[in-house]
């Protein structure tokens, strides 16, 4: 009998205790499976690989992706001369999404109509959607933003050019710097356009030049300075043309842009050596017969103008 009760006990017992172990249901808390993030498809480009009729020149047809735009220069049988020949001169501009022609206007004869517009390199435009168009002495810019052709644009330089043919001051190239337009005019040297403000645009005049024709008037080295997005610094470069190789370089004179006095005194503007003063950087110099900068040695950073001048026409 005693036996009996204490099996009894012990069941009540394990019954009670599995109980105690148990959460009542109504505190049990529901668990959520785990969250998943759904991406959606990446969207398909819609850009077309749009047919232009007409003839087109190699190079006149920019592709805009950021914009969906196609900017093109084309030739067709509206626009042939009397002998029937091609006259590239035609600028038409595409929606890409649907190839549909947004805008379609014909340029003037470029000095002949066999004579062909071409569109500017583009160099480094990481911010502005401009386009620009070579002619023979004239610029035209499409500002794919705002649908809107620019007037033509004449280059401007700061000392009085002479021309040496007939060919002198026609634009060997043009290419596009974000904001800026950069140039070379036969004969006549470097120009700059500052697009910062596409509806008014303006040349930028050299800081500093130098006459490497020993006063004749026919070879000038410039020295330009860009402003940066930022406003506070700038590149400086000093475009050159080497006739012989067919090759224009900008000649970008810092590895990253500098915030520096950019004022040069007018008596100085066309010597061969210019000083800059860097912030918290000494002093910076620019060998304009040579277009490149010079390294100072240590013992000349903080020197005097006038003492760095003295070094350099010994040393250079």
């Amino acid at each position: 009998m005693l036996k009996f009760f204490k099996k009894t006990a012990l069941f009540f017992f394990t019954i009670l205790a599995l109980n105690a172990c148990e959460e009542p249901a109504n505190n049990k808390t529901p668990t959520s499976p785990p969250e998943v993030e759904v991406k959606p498809p990446a969207p398909q480009s819609l850009q077309k690989d749009c047919e232009i009729k007409g003839a087109i020149l190699k190079g006149n047809r920019k592709l805009v992706k950021e914009r969906n735009t196609l900017v093109c220069i084309v030739a067709d049988d509206s626009v042939k001369d009397k002998r029937g020949k091609n006259s590239h001169r035609i600028l038409e501009i595409y929606n890409t999404n649907t190839c549909k022609l947004i805008k379609r206007e014909v340029l003037p004869e470029n000095i002949s109509s066999d004579f062909p517009y071409q569109i500017a390199d583009i160099i480094y435009n990481n911010n502005s959607h401009l386009v620009a168009i070579k002619g023979y002495g004239e610029i035209y810019c499409y500002d794919v933003e705002h649908h809107t052709l620019l007037q033509p644009m004449i280059p401007s330089f700061l000392s009085e050019r002479i021309a040496a043919d007939a060919q002198s001051g026609s634009i060997k190239h043009l290419e596009v710097w974000e904001n800026y337009l950069i140039g070379y005019a036969e004969d006549i040297g470097a120009f700059v356009f500052d697009m910062t403000d596409t509806q008014h645009p303006k040349p930028l005049l050299p800081a500093a030049e130098y006459d490497l024709s020993d006063g004749e008037g026919e070879d000038f080295a410039s020295l330009f300075f860009l402003k940066s997005e930022n406003g506070n610094t700038f590149q400086a470069i000093a475009p050159d043309y080497d006739y012989d190789e067919n090759k224009f370089q900008v000649n970008a004179l810092f590895e990253t842009p500098k915030n520096m006095n950019i004022s040069i005194p007018k008596n100085v503007k066309n010597n061969r050596f210019i000083v800059l003063n860097i912030k918290d950087k000494g002093t910076f110099v620019v060998d304009m017969e040579n277009r490149k900068n010079i390294n100072l040695p240590k013992k000349m950073k903080n020197k005097t103008t006038k003492e760095i001048l003295n070094w350099l026409k010994k040393n250079q």
